[in-house]
């Protein structure tokens, strides 16, 4: 008898035009997921330069962060620009969040401080808004700068400064929410920079707009639970 000749399988290669299309595809969706935080990043810190030019600046209210410790030590040491100071902050604190927290934040969080302070100075130099009432300023600034860090945070990110002490302080207090450890770290530098520049009702307004700014955190992040 003849050998049972094994029929030819039924699976037939892919053609290789929709091979070359599927590697398209992998290759797109892996760079959108890449890119796709920096884009966030970049609307947040948008939102960001319009609370703070329009809610912060024209009403002197302040926002606590490393902005303010920058205004203290200018305030102390007049020939220690806000800028240098701000940024020799921060410089301990991302190497520090590069040894805890990894590479990827450090790059993101780099790219947002970038991204805030160039938004902040692009719309100050295009508009000066005028000053509201100060309870107003107070209230939607707040929201506008906790929805900004809350879409940052959601990418894994910070804007630096106070931001990147409270995601660190989330390693050790993991119980706390994000919204909670920011408000604590900003209402230490709102005290000091009361006591720097003497001005009571503005570390009051700043008190108001950093609790409605730590409560939108914390909506952002973790919904109405």
């Amino acid at each position: 008898d003849d050998p049972a000749v094994t029929p030819p399988s039924r699976a037939a290669a892919a053609p290789p035009n929709q091979k070359r299309k599927g590697s398209f595809f992998v290759r797109t969706g892996k760079l959108w997921a890449a890119f796709r935080p920096y884009l966030w990043i970049t609307l947040a810190s948008a939102v960001f330069a319009l609370g703070f030019d329009w809610c912060y600046v024209p009403n002197q209210i302040t926002l606590g962060g490393m902005t303010g410790l920058g205004q203290i030590i200018h305030a102390i040491v007049p020939a220690i620009p806000v800028g240098s100071a701000v940024i020799a902050l921060n410089l301990p604190l991302f190497l520090l969040g590069w040894r805890l927290l990894g590479w990827k934040l450090l790059a993101s969080s780099l790219f947002a401080t970038a991204a805030t302070s160039l938004g902040v100075d692009l719309l100050a130099a295009c508009y000066s808004f005028p000053p509201m009432d100060p309870m107003l300023a107070s209230v939607f600034g707040g929201a506008l700068i906790g929805l900004s860090l809350g879409m940052v945070f959601l990418q894994g990110a910070t804007t630096g400064g106070t931001d990147l002490i409270a995601r660190l302080l989330k390693l050790r207090f993991g119980h706390l929410p994000m919204g909670t450890l920011v408000m604590a770290v900003d209402l230490v530098v709102i005290a000091l920079a009361a006591l720097a520049f003497h001005s009571l009702s503005s570390a009051l307004y700043g008190l108001v707009s950093l609790y409605i700014s730590s409560l939108v955190i914390d909506r952002v992040l973790y919904g109405l639970d």
